[in-house]
């Protein structure tokens, strides 16, 4: 991380009065990671038998459309009119961010990546000034002659804390970083609570195992801060009553488009064999993002919780209150208004429906109560249909520990709470071996 400078000699207080901030920030941070836990500790564990059903059927009858029976109504009919029903109703509209191009590419010098070469990218988006940019760190596993499979992350820390080192060369603004990530004070405290791959995967491993990781923090563009986001998104998306302006979700959704067409331009990069992954509130982004955009050839959410794989309309964790009260700007503005309004006709598992036939995994933890598992399973059990209607094998678990990595939905679980550890990545990579195979 960037340090701060000392303070000459015969210089102002300034300095001191930043040092005083940068403390109280510290300290608040932790209060949010106590908070974080508290929540955790709080939360009822998963009972799948007092969780709903999904409703209503994904195959019925949706706002004066018939039955989708065949696949050629779900595509021409019934997925369009879902697609335009969650924009409306949660995420807001999907704003263009304009062409994206590569402004420059270098390589980085980075310790215990194994055989990766890792580069930097800088992403420009659109032609007008001022120009926005973010960056992508793209790990590159050994050559072999053919195109690599690609995984796409969103990073919740920035690109910084997931490269190994934290080198100085890897760009980072820490001030528009969630304020638990501006400093590396809280690392060690966020791995012992949140896995010790919550900042990011390991490199050196998913390399090995052959594939290429680009990883970028879609906060360069839409910063995860409520003080913020406003601003950005407003910007974004000029003339657009505040009613239908996209929330962050649906810009972050965006981007993982625009790292697509960049990143598999590139010959070393397999377009055919690319998945995106995210964790948590990216979870929700890259649902979102396949839902929309058919190129993804896989997805992981992991632990996306309520307005991601879990049911609205499900009794347990986190409310539609609480989190439009905390984190109203991931969302449309429309969102909030099911917390006394719900939406009888839309819930979440249409949303997985939209992704269908590409396999897909969910990602949870049996002590994670507040991103609600259980709501998650019932909603692949309401995307299957869709699934099955499609060609795919579906969804076949048969409780919340049956991992059946083949699957058109998969379902992963394990102990503990909300994070990343390395027992996640070893499914993910499972999971992706058998949808992304070898050609």
């Amino acid at each position: 991380m960037r340090r701060l400078a000392k303070r000459p000699e015969g210089a102002s207080l300034a300095g001191g009065a930043l040092a005083a901030r940068w403390k109280v920030m510290m300290m608040r941070s932790l209060l949010v990671v106590v908070f974080l836990l508290g929540l955790a500790a709080c939360a009822s564990p998963p009972d799948l038998a007092k969780a709903p059903a999904a409703s209503p059927p994904v195959l019925g009858a949706f706002r004066g459309d018939p039955p989708a029976t065949t696949a050629e109504a779900w595509a021409g009919r019934r997925s369009p009119l879902l697609r335009k029903a969650f924009l409306e109703a949660i995420y807001g509209q999907r704003p263009d961010l304009g062409q994206p191009t590569v402004e420059s590419r270098e390589t980085l010098a980075v310790e215990d990546v194994g055989d990766a070469t890792v580069e930097q990218w800088t992403v420009r988006l659109g032609k007008a000034e001022p120009a926005r940019r973010f960056h992508v760190i793209l790990a590159l596993p050994k050559a072999t002659g053919r195109p690599a499979p690609l995984i796409i992350l969103e990073l919740f820390c920035g690109n910084r804390a997931a490269v190994p080192g934290h080198p100085e060369s890897v760009v980072e603004n820490r001030d528009i970083l969630p304020a638990p990530c501006r400093s590396t004070t809280l690392d060690p405290v966020a791995k012992i609570f949140f896995g010790k791959r919550i900042n990011g995967p390991d490199i050196a491993k998913v390399t090995a195992r052959g594939y290429a990781v680009a990883m970028f923090y879609p906060g360069e563009i839409v910063p995860d801060d409520p003080d913020l986001a406003p601003a950005a998104l407003a910007a974004l998306q000029p003339g657009v009553p505040a009613e239908r302006r996209g929330g962050a979700l649906a810009v972050w959704s965006v981007m993982f488009s625009d790292a697509y067409d960049v990143l598999t331009a590139d010959p070393r990069l397999d377009a055919a064999r690319t998945a995106i992954w995210g964790h948590s509130r990216h979870g929700k982004a890259a649902l979102l993002a396949a839902a929309f955009d058919p190129r993804f050839a896989a997805v992981i959410a992991h632990q996306s919780g309520r307005g991601g794989a879990s049911l609205t309309h499900s009794g347990a964790g986190e409310t539609v209150k609480q989190i439009t009260d905390a984190y109203g700007f991931w969302f449309g503005a429309a969102y909030a208004r099911q917390a006394s309004q719900p939406a009888t006709d839309l819930d979440q598992h249409q949303l997985i429906a939209l992704i269908a036939p590409r396999p897909l995994l969910l990602g949870n933890a049996m002590g994670d109560g507040w991103s609600d598992p259980a709501g998650a399973f019932r909603a692949a059990q309401g995307a299957d249909p869709a699934y099955r209607l499609l060609g795919s094998s579906g969804f076949n678990a048969t409780d919340m520990d049956d991992f059946r990595p083949g699957d058109g939905i998969v379902w992963w679980s394990r102990g503990g709470g909300h994070g990343v550890t390395t027992e996640d990545w070893d499914a993910f990579l499972r999971f992706l071996d058998k949808a992304m195979p070898a050609r």
